[in-house]
């Protein structure tokens, strides 16, 4: 099985982490970990790489060829070019057969992969959990509503995807989902609904405990009382992360622990203000970005 994860010079931290949690766990069913790149400098390669540990790493740069598909499809603080990655690996990684574990960067792996690796897949491409949403009916149903889907159609949600690579590309999952998100370009989950509404039900559901992911309210935690440490794939949705000084999410003390084995394990925690910060910095990363590739100043890649 080969692991692989999206990054751009914003998330380098998570993926960091991510990466030192993912060589924790393991073990012998992982062959390779891909990181596909968007702007990410050789430092900040470097420290991922340092923070892995391992040989088998490998850097993948996302090019504008490699997302010219979706053409201009949306671009913000939540959902950059790097979103659309995960769509695209099968068919960048064409050498590659057998299981691919794709993986946001916002997660931690907190437990052995190797039922993943030998679990029955019935056949269909892709296995992953069930959305956060599906805990409240009426949300659940209107999102499927807004991307054409029945509303008790189960919709996962896609931080976690086991991919058959020779099932997606017997299925042309990519194409597919291409098609989708260029027919609809008003969806509100861009990449998590085009997959969903190409699929349409089409896809093996995974216990909850391989991506847990809650909702968290002004970074704070108000679930259920849940044992973390029992979980084997901890996603960090929102916009408030645990790297931040004011996230309550209940497995920050676990995240701090693995980021400790990074070398960003001595940086201090960010405020409200750098978030703040980082957003417009973001925000005027990715415009100059846009503007540069509309003006065919940037490099192909």
């Amino acid at each position: 099985m080969i692991v692989a994860t999206a990054t751009d010079t914003t998330y380098v931290e998570f993926t960091a982490v991510m990466l030192a949690s993912l060589a924790a766990h393991a073990d012998g069913e992982v062959s390779a970990a891909y990181v596909f790149c968007d702007g990410v400098s050789e430092d900040e390669k470097a420290k991922m790489a340092a923070s892995y540990g391992r040989p088998d790493l490998v850097f993948v740069d996302l090019t504008d060829d490699m997302t010219r598909h979706f053409g201009a499809r949306p671009v913000n603080h939540h959902l950059s070019r790097t979103a659309y990655a995960r769509i695209l690996m099968p068919l960048s990684l064409a050498n590659e057969t057998g299981r691919l574990l794709y993986l946001d960067c916002d997660t931690l792996v907190n437990g052995a992969l190797s039922p993943l690796a030998k679990l029955d897949m019935q056949g269909f491409p892709v296995a992953a959990v069930n959305d956060i949403a599906h805990r409240v009916p009426e949300r659940h149903a209107k999102r499927n509503r807004d991307i054409g889907l029945p509303e008790d159609m189960a919709y996962f949600n896609s931080g976690v995807l086991l991919i058959d690579l020779e099932a997606w590309r017997r299925d042309k999952v990519s194409e597919r989902t291409i098609a989708f998100a260029l027919e609809h370009p008003e969806l509100p989950m861009m990449d998590q609904d085009a997959l969903n509404g190409a699929l349409r039900g089409q896809w093996l559901a995974l216990d909850d405990s391989w991506n847990v992911h809650r909702r968290l309210k002004k970074g704070r935690y108000d679930d259920e009382p849940l044992d973390w440490s029992a979980v084997r794939i901890i996603h960090f949705i929102g916009q408030v992360k645990p790297n931040y000084a004011d996230c309550g999410h209940p497995a920050r003390d676990i995240y701090l622990r693995y980021r400790a084995r990074t070398p960003f394990g001595g940086e201090k925690l960010k405020t409200p203000w750098d978030r703040k910060i980082e957003k417009r910095v973001r925000k005027l990363r990715r415009f100059i970005g846009g503007m540069k590739r509309r003006l065919g100043l940037a490099p192909a890649g």
